[in-house]
């Protein structure tokens, strides 16, 4: 494999070349290629099958697909590498979420987490899919991400019960209770909501939340 063909390519618009990386800007050839999927993923036309094909990573990074082999040697690598992205992504908007609200009453902080949760799954509705659809074995993390996102919804819920929360569950089995249902309700919006029009998924949590605080 040559080394103008791991770091140069040509796009699907003819007479344009990417330009070669100086030396020591390989990291940055791996950050446009993760980008180029996390497009790919994104564009729900262009999502079946998955993982898409090196070819089309490549063309869309505006490169050759042996350049992807530098990074990621084969595209379920790629694949994995993408998803755990997301997940980044969603945690890192969840914990922003809860930063920001951490001068306001436990409920408040509560309900700001969980609304950044769903925030992030409307912004990016076809990541977010897959990235709960595909089985931890897939991911290659045993469950280490989704582990992650349900220790924030664990956390939310202990500030719950500062405020008097009525469920009788412990705070672990509360917060998979409390994370099913904005996560179902969410779903449904993502799906439904042209068939069976009800309330936005936000209405449903700040309902929720008031549901379960006794504020009396």
């Amino acid at each position: 494999m040559s080394s103008s063909a791991d770091s140069t390519g040509t796009s699907g618009s003819p007479g344009l070349a990417r330009s070669r990386n100086a030396r020591g800007e390989g990291g940055r050839l791996r950050t446009e290629i993760l980008e180029a999927m996390l497009r790919l993923i994104a564009d729900e036309e262009r999502m079946s099958p998955i993982p898409l094909s090196l070819r089309e990573v490549a063309k869309e990074a505006n490169i050759t697909p042996p350049a992807i082999y530098q990074h990621f040697p084969d595209k379920e690598t790629l694949g994995r590498t993408a998803m755990h992205c997301l997940f980044d992504r969603l945690l890192e908007q969840m914990d922003q979420a809860a930063q920001d609200a951490a001068s306001l009453r436990p409920a408040a902080r509560f309900a700001a987490v969980a609304h950044s949760y769903c925030d992030f799954a409307q912004q990016n509705p076809a990541g977010f899919r897959l990235i709960f659809t595909v089985s931890p074995e897939a991911v290659g993390d045993d469950g280490a991400n989704s582990g992650d996102v349900a220790e924030r919804w664990r956390v939310a819920v202990t500030w719950l019960a500062e405020e008097g929360m009525r469920l009788t569950m412990a705070p672990r089995e509360a917060a998979l209770s409390l994370w099913s249902a904005v996560h179902g309700r969410l779903m449904l919006d993502l799906s439904v909501r042209d068939v069976w029009p009800q309330g936005g998924v936000h209405e449903f949590i700040d309902d929720l939340t008031r549901s379960v605080v006794d504020v009396g």
